[in-house]
């Protein structure tokens, strides 16, 4: 494998890692949800406040989400196709990327479904009128949280099929060596 092509998937590798990091940093949640007389007050005194708040999340997650997007398809399509292509057109034994390829694909699709989920939960929350419905706004947000930890999830998992991937390709590259008769 060309040093370029080990740069690039490092690279994309540490920048897939640092923006799934900074995207998908989940809130803690209650342990139930029942909501006190005290938080209802506390929603209704502070209700344009949280409501900005959402609205930076919002808008945040957006952007990331995008991003993050982007850089996991590159992944995709241009990293592992590409390479799974090179492998198998060379005759050499491809099956674990393949497996891995494939899982991750099943995993992409389940990160933008999880995250449209997610989105409708959240434009939900931030439709409910928190001072004159507190209470539904509170349920509202718990099962955005929950969308959204289930996003971070799916991140985790994405980025662990990237190191999969990667320990795939460096036994490719170690049968190559060997089949070549060359040592490291």
């Amino acid at each position: 494998m060309k040093l370029s092509n080990k740069l690039f998937f490092c690279l994309a590798l540490l920048v897939t890692l640092g923006l799934g990091a900074l995207f998908y940093n989940s809130a803690n949640a209650q342990s139930s949800n029942e909501i006190t007389d005290a938080e209802i007050s506390l929603i209704r005194t502070n209700c344009v406040s949280i409501q900005d708040t959402l609205n930076r999340v919002h808008a945040s997650d957006a952007l990331l989400r995008v991003n993050t997007g982007q850089v996991y398809e590159s992944i995709s399509t241009k990293l592992m196709e590409g390479f799974n292509s090179r492998v198998v057109g060379n005759n050499l034994n491809g099956a674990k990327l393949v497996s891995v390829s494939s899982d991750y694909k099943d995993a992409l699709n389940k990160f933008r479904l999880d995250y449209i989920d997610y989105e409708e939960k959240m434009s939900l929350a931030m439709s409910t009128n928190c001072s004159k419905q507190p209470v539904a706004f509170y349920d509202a947000i718990a099962v955005a949280r929950t969308k959204r930890k289930q996003v971070n999830a799916d991140v985790k998992q994405l980025n662990g099929l990237i190191n999969d991937y990667k320990k795939a390709v460096d036994e490719v590259e170690s049968d190559y060596q060997i089949l070549k008769g060359v040592t490291k």
